[in-house]
């Protein structure tokens, strides 16, 4: 029986995709990195972190950086973003059965405040590292907090990155298929469960 359900943010309840890309576009013409566009968006989505990185001719120790940058612009588009299609329903029906939840995300936490507090919802769990790779850190220290077993929790996720941190935290992993990465790259990995509607959460 799960105590807890953790929700990723970006991608997961947050349609952040289309402005992902259009930061990411700005911040690649400064620096001369390949564009995301429509013609090969679709062949990103199914590649890992690494492989997008060389495709885009985007030097993999300069990820970092790139993030924090386009996080700091993040915060001006936040007024235009939406939760996914369910996913306040979802949100709600969570609420009415008393089941708790809380996010863990790689953006900030004061981005996804300002998100939540702009639709006023409140959200007493938020848990964040700058690190794109740091979630199973991430999990490990929720359920310390927590005083719970990786098995009484299950974190919702949409990237193959998720898949891996919950494989190394020991936490269920229910992979969303609006998000992100493919379906194909992410079974690889082996989630636990693959939801195609914030219904079937």
């Amino acid at each position: 029986m799960y105590k807890y359900i953790v929700f990723d943010f970006d991608g997961t309840l947050v349609d952040s995709r289309a402005a992902f890309l259009s930061l990411y576009n700005e911040i690649a013409q400064e620096r001369g990195y390949l564009l995301m566009t429509p013609e090969n968006i679709g062949q990103l989505r199914g590649m890992s972190i690494p492989e997008r990185c060389r495709y885009l001719n985007v030097p993999i120790y300069k990820l970092p950086f790139l993030v924090a940058e386009a996080l700091r612009k993040y915060k001006a588009i936040i007024p235009t973003l939406q939760f996914n299609t369910g996913i306040i329903e979802m949100l709600g029906e969570l609420s009415d059965k008393g089941m708790p939840f809380a996010l863990l995300s790689s953006n900030s936490k004061a981005n996804i405040e300002e998100f939540f507090a702009l639709h006023q919802i409140t959200v007493d769990d938020i848990y964040t590292s700058g690190k794109i790779f740091g979630k199973d850190k991430m999990l490990k220290r929720f359920l310390k907090d927590k005083k719970l077993k990786a098995s009484e929790i299950v974190y919702v996720g949409d990237e193959s990155r998720d898949v891996i941190a919950c494989k190394k935290a020991g936490v269920q992993i229910a992979w969303v298929s609006w998000g992100y990465d493919t379906e194909a790259a992410v079974t690889q990995h082996s989630p636990d469960h693959i939801i195609h509607h914030p219904s079937g959460l």
